[in-house]
């Protein structure tokens, strides 16, 4: 979508290789029918769409996809999201956290029979049951952000005792494609 997207200038002639692209998976018009911009990072929903497989101490599996709920969702128009500056999401959340920590509900959609696990693009259904794990706080920003950026490495699968990766390609492919990018912005 991405090589599709620089392939398609303003004035690229009609039907560009975006619009070629979206017209082939039908999946882009479904997710980008529900993009917003919210007016912080922490009065936004984050849906994992990765499964993963929780396994309790007697061995049964079931199979989770992550959310985080904020204590309120707030989304901008988009005429008001036009106006605002291309890094506000960053400053303003670090403005934010001077006056008082971000709290997040941490809450896992359980997989109902049928629901599919080997492809992130399908989306359960909304009666699935949600549980709540936890509440996330976030009290500081760290002090060089963009510097402690650079030196985090995010694996989808390394996980802890009592979770494990599903039939989801898609991990794997994150693992090895994150550490490219890690290897890529290392000193």
């Amino acid at each position: 979508m991405l090589l599709a997207a620089a392939a398609s200038p303003p004035n690229a002639a009609k039907p560009t290789k975006l619009d070629q692209f979206v017209a082939a998976h039908p999946s882009v018009p479904r997710a980008l029918a529900t993009a917003q911009t919210p007016d912080s990072f922490a009065d936004e929903e984050y849906y994992g769409i990765n499964a993963f497989v929780f396994v309790n101490n007697e061995g049964e599996r079931h199979a989770v996809r992550y959310i985080m709920t904020p204590a309120k969702l707030v989304h901008l128009d988009p005429a008001e999201a036009a106006k605002k500056a291309p890094d506000f999401l960053i400053d303003q959340l670090a403005a934010r956290l001077v006056q008082a920590p971000v709290n997040f509900r941490l809450k896992v959609q359980l997989a109902s029979p049928g629901d599919t696990t080997n492809d992130p693009s399908q989306p359960w259904p909304d009666r699935n049951e949600v549980v709540e794990l936890g509440v996330l706080t976030i009290d500081k920003p760290v002090a060089d952000s963009l510097d402690a950026q650079k030196k985090l490495l995010f694996l989808p699968g390394q996980l802890t005792e009592g979770i494990e990766t599903s039939d989801d390609p898609m991990v794997e492919i994150r693992d090895g494609a994150y550490a490219v990018s890690f290897s890529r912005r290392a000193p």
